[in-house]
């Protein structure tokens, strides 16, 4: 399934959930594994740096390792993360990894991980009400944030109230080092981009509020019927699947011209331009 909407009794709201009525929390969510080339600490260690920087600090980070075979390293790699922000899980067993090579991979790569990291995240927050501001975002381990791009996600969620699902720009590896998409929007209303979303937003940038796609999720090449010719790549498929559904709903959405993020690999080769925009090393 592209998605499924559970229905569920709401139990009343803890401490937890009312404080998240009156202070927004972004649910961080992040899947890895380890490189045949030992580069995954050099890259994590990058992102969870930007995820610190934040200049917006409410947040929580659930990461799924794709059995990261190294425990002890996987688990180090997240130690300057608060204790009471990280919620940290590592398969048993690799998801796509051990199903999948070439550009299969690469459209499902991670998917399986990811799942598992909002399915926690959903059941950790379960008790919310549609009124409580969460908003779930995601950070590819080889990716990295500047220092407002939590903060310039909420101002577009307090400015427009409505919307449900945003995104910034940020470099690309093949967009010869400016900001993807290049196209330029008008930031004074909502619904600002016109046609599909999928092949327009990077994976990082994005945002949107939990309550309205509780029980979305990624799909991964077996999810697919036999007949499909559609594009197959995991994020691209599930930007799409939000798109019908906002439509459908008559649900708002927003896209900031600011850019936030960066990919520092692509298909496993590094972006020889990027890499030092916002954390020199």
């Amino acid at each position: 399934m592209i998605y499924l909407r559970s229905s569920r009794r709401l139990a009343p709201m803890n401490a937890t959930a009312l404080e998240t009525c009156r202070y927004p929390l972004f649910i961080i969510i992040m899947a890895s594994y380890m490189r045949k080339n030992g580069r995954s600490p050099h890259y994590i260690k990058k992102s969870v740096r930007s995820i610190l920087s934040q200049s917006y600090s409410n947040w929580e980070l659930f990461v799924t390792g794709d059995k990261y075979e190294n425990e002890q390293e996987f688990r180090s790699l997240f130690t300057s993360i608060p204790s009471s922000k990280l919620f940290l899980h590592n398969l048993p067993e690799p998801g796509e990894r051990g199903n999948l090579t070439g550009t299969q991979l690469w459209q499902s790569g991670g998917v399986v991980a990811m799942n598992n990291a909002l399915q926690r995240a959903e059941q950790h927050h379960n008790n919310c009400e549609p009124n409580c501001k969460i908003y779930v975002v995601s950070l590819d381990d080889d990716d990295i944030w500047s220092t407002e791009h939590l903060n310039e996600l909420l101002s577009i969620f307090i400015r427009f109230p409505s919307v449900v699902f945003a995104w910034t720009k940020g470099y690309h590896c093949s967009s010869s080092g400016n900001p993807y998409p290049p196209i330029i929007v008008l930031q004074d209303r909502v619904n600002n981009w016109s046609g599909p979303f999928g092949g327009n937003i990077l994976h990082s940038s994005c945002a949107w509020k939990m309550e309205v796609f509780r029980g979305f999720r990624y799909r991964g090449q077996w999810d697919f019927p036999p007949n499909y010719h559609g594009q197959k790549t995991g994020d691209y498929d599930l930007f799409e699947a939000i798109r019908a559904h906002i439509v459908a709903k008559s649900l708002d959405y927003y896209h900031s011209n600011r850019a936030t993020i960066e990919h520092l690999i692509e298909m496993g080769n590094s972006c020889t331009k990027n890499g030092s925009l916002w954390y020199p090393d």
